[in-house]
């Protein structure tokens, strides 16, 4: 009897591995099948973006000075952006933390988060 339940368990692990074998090769199937004719269509606003040398001449000039303008007001907003940027960053630098400060926050830092939520 027990040659008999040895026998006819390694008959289910062999057909439930055939089987899983069968489904993996189908997925592979679909998924090639799905990317051979499943294409990207190329986008349109690549060619809507692109103008003729002929309108691009013709613009009027208040068209160029609003262009002028707005690429003035987003420089200065970066400059402005920049320089906040730096005043701020020597102020955070300037706090030195000692060494075992640091070790202990990258440790805490390392730590799964379950452990985290609960300290």
């Amino acid at each position: 009897m027990d040659s008999n339940s040895l026998a006819f368990a390694l008959q289910v692990s062999g057909i439930g591995i055939v089987v899983l074998l069968l489904v993996l090769i189908l997925l592979a199937v679909i998924v090639w099948l799905m990317t051979k004719f499943i294409v990207d269509k190329p986008e349109k606003a690549e060619e809507e973006t692109v103008q003729p040398v002929s309108t691009i001449a013709n613009e009027p000039i208040t068209e160029k000075k609003n262009t002028l303008q707005l690429a003035a007001a987003i420089a200065l907003a970066l400059y402005r952006a920049q320089t906040e940027t730096q005043l701020a960053a020597p102020e955070s630098s300037a706090v030195e933390v000692s060494s075992w400060r640091q070790l202990g926050l990258q440790r805490r830092l390392t730590q799964s988060s379950t452990i985290r939520r609960t300290k």
